[in-house]
């Protein structure tokens, strides 16, 4: 018998042209400013605002036969010093504040050992005064747009309204400004530079053509890795790129196509306002086509592509995004962490975070130990704004029972957790619960103490049977006789409490008479003659359970049977698996009542 020995080889390498081409993408922090909510979506309170990023971004591409990289920036966010913007941009950034500009995008590209004169294109998604940043910095560089954005900077446009229509003629230099072609164009023009048909070579002068479900790109390195889009609705001109950054990966950078995540999911819609004059503005000029954009945006996430707008607050505050290397930039130079570690500055003021806090969660959720936290853990405060804001924007309860709810966590026998009992009974009211309402809340927290019974009792029971008491005690008989007492109990508690469980019938075994108390005391709110004077409380009875599986679900108590017994009703009475999971994620916020506390306390000893 032989032995035949094969030679173990390496599986070639596949071609060049098998690899897809890729670019490099960066966030670059470009400022912070702040909107008031109701200009961009609807509904939204007269007073909320929010303060959001204003993001830029280094593309860079490799040409994989010349091995020369292109470098890119993708808008330049704000500019450092607000001074140098036209009178009338000036006065309309007044409205955004509170406004930071440290750091700009120069001093984002130099924490990664770039300047200004390493980038070949600066590319707008748009000449809004909070994209175009401050391109005198760029002096080697070439400035790209897309078509009719060279109309706008001639001055105010007459088919704009509100104060962000306000445009600069003297933005960027003629000599080095790129127009792109019109993407609706019947007939291309070919204008100024011969066309280049070399895969790798960037290349503005091209046929707009369809991909995916896009109907215009420009595919600008002629190689799949990069596509400038056309994005119509939101100003004339307004581009957005479509980036391959992984050979199964690939990044859409949506500029101003969406300004909040709650109209990508459909939670909200465009906002609208009144101008001074009454005319009603809205800050897409074309709303229509803003809309047909936006839909193009979903349908690009719904295949997996990650979505970043120009704005992205959830982006920016999602943890994973701070500090975290993309799948495609395991292998980059130091250059990749340097930039994205920009991402995490400039930390907001105090100030900045007291309104954030109130823009998202309401003036009423603030007080001055979330001061504490977010003097002492910017970190923990921003989280704990992301963590909280989850319910509030899905609301698959109206936010009257959200109030409810958490007050039913804090107000709970096992908590009792005095600064979040006042907290959510004035949201209560102001979100519309009358004091009958909140009292019955209160009823039926109440109720949690007997727990004791139905913990005890079987267990009671159980070391009866093993010190063989049992027999002697209860005898033969069922004690469920027609006619009897327990009997007639237990109806009362069926019909009052609309159910009835086997763990009642020992304890009505063992007393029969304090059973009757809790029957009268737990169904007050259950009788009482007050929804169209009919019997029933003054809550639905969905809500009703929906308050026991509150306090059964909160982490001071933990009572699994109650909690399983008080689901199954609530789905019983029309309450949906959203809502109830809504409900424990009310209760699980329960977890920053420890930063509510302690925290002033660390404060306190640190001054000592």
């Amino acid at each position: 018998m032989s032995n035949v020995f094969i030679k173990q080889t390496a599986p070639p390498s596949p071609p060049l042209e098998a690899i897809p081409a890729t670019v490099q993408l960066h966030v670059l922090s470009a400022g912070h400013l702040t909107l008031p909510e109701r200009h961009f979506v609807h509904p939204a309170s007269e007073e909320a605002r929010s303060t959001v990023p204003s993001l830029a971004f280094l593309i860079q591409h490799e040409n994989i036969e010349t091995g020369r990289k292109t470098r890119i920036v993708f808008d330049l966010g704000l500019r450092r010093d607000l001074e140098r913007y036209s009178e009338p941009i000036q006065q309309h950034a007044a409205t955004r504040q509170p406004i930071s500009t440290d750091p700009d995008v120069v001093k984002s590209l130099k924490a990664g050992g770039l300047t200004p004169d390493d980038i070949d294109f600066v590319i707008y998604s748009h000449v809004h005064w909070d994209h175009v940043g401050e391109p005198r910095d760029f002096s080697q560089s070439k400035f790209v747009v897309g078509n009719g954005a060279t109309d706008l900077l001639q001055g105010t446009s007459t088919s704009l309204r509100g104060g962000h229509s306000f445009f600069e003629s003297d933005l960027i230099p003629h000599d080095r400004t790129i127009e792109l072609s019109s993407p609706t164009a019947s007939k291309f023009s070919n204008i100024n530079e011969p066309l280049s048909q070399k895969p790798g070579v960037p290349n503005f002068h091209q046929q707009w053509k369809s991909h995916l479900h896009l109907p215009h790109v420009i595919d600008l390195f002629q190689d799949g890795s990069l596509y400038i889009v056309d994005a119509p609705g939101h100003l004339p001109g307004h581009i957005n790129l479509l980036a391959r950054t992984g050979i199964n990966e690939s990044v859409y950078l949506a500029g101003d196509a969406c300004h909040d995540r709650r109209i990508l999911r459909k939670e909200k819609t465009i906002g609208t306002w009144a101008d001074a004059e009454g005319y009603t503005c809205c800050i897409h000029a074309n709303r229509e086509k803003a809309e047909e954009t936006i839909d193009r945006i979903r349908e690009l996430e719904r295949q997996g592509i990650e979505v970043i707008f120009a704005h992205d607050v959830e982006w920016e505050q999602d943890p994973k995004n701070r500090d975290r290397q993309h799948p495609y930039a395991q292998n980059l130079p130091p250059l990749h962490d340097s930039l994205l570690s920009t991402m995490a500055t400039p930390k907001p003021s105090q100030e900045e975070q007291k309104q954030k806090f109130i823009s998202t969660l309401g003036a009423t959720s603030w007080n001055s130990s979330w001061a504490s936290v977010s003097s002492l853990s910017p970190e923990i405060f921003a989280a704990s704004i992301h963590l909280s804001s989850i319910p509030l924007k899905k609301q698959h309860l109206h936010p009257k029972i959200q109030s409810l709810i958490s007050l039913t966590v804090s107000a709970s026998s096992t908590h009792l957790y005095t600064p979040g009992i006042h907290r959510h009974t004035k949201a209560a009211l102001e979100n519309g619960a009358s004091p009958a309402e909140i009292m019955e809340v209160l009823e039926l927290t109440s109720t949690l103490g007997i727990h004791a019974c139905n913990i005890g009792v079987p267990l009671l029971m159980e070391v009866m049977k093993e010190e063989g008491l049992y027999e002697g005690k209860f005898g033969a008989a069922s004690g469920w006789e027609e006619g009897s007492e327990r009997k007639r109990l237990r109806e009362e508690f069926t019909a009052k409490r609309g159910y009835w469980h086997e763990f009642w019938e020992d304890f009505l075994k063992l007393d029969p008479e304090f059973f009757a108390a809790y029957l009268d005391f737990s169904t007050v709110p259950w009788v009482r003659d007050a929804r169209d004077g009919k019997a029933g409380g003054v809550l639905e009875p969905k809500v009703k359970e929906l308050v026991y599986c509150a306090f059964d679900a909160a982490s001071t108590h933990l009572y699994q049977p109650g909690l399983k017994l008080h689901m199954r009703n609530a789905l019983g009475l029309g309450a949906s698996p959203e809502e109830i999971m809504e409900v424990l994620e009310l209760a699980t916020l329960l977890s920053l009542h420890t930063l509510e506390v302690a925290t002033p306390i660390l404060v306190e000893h640190m001054k000592k």
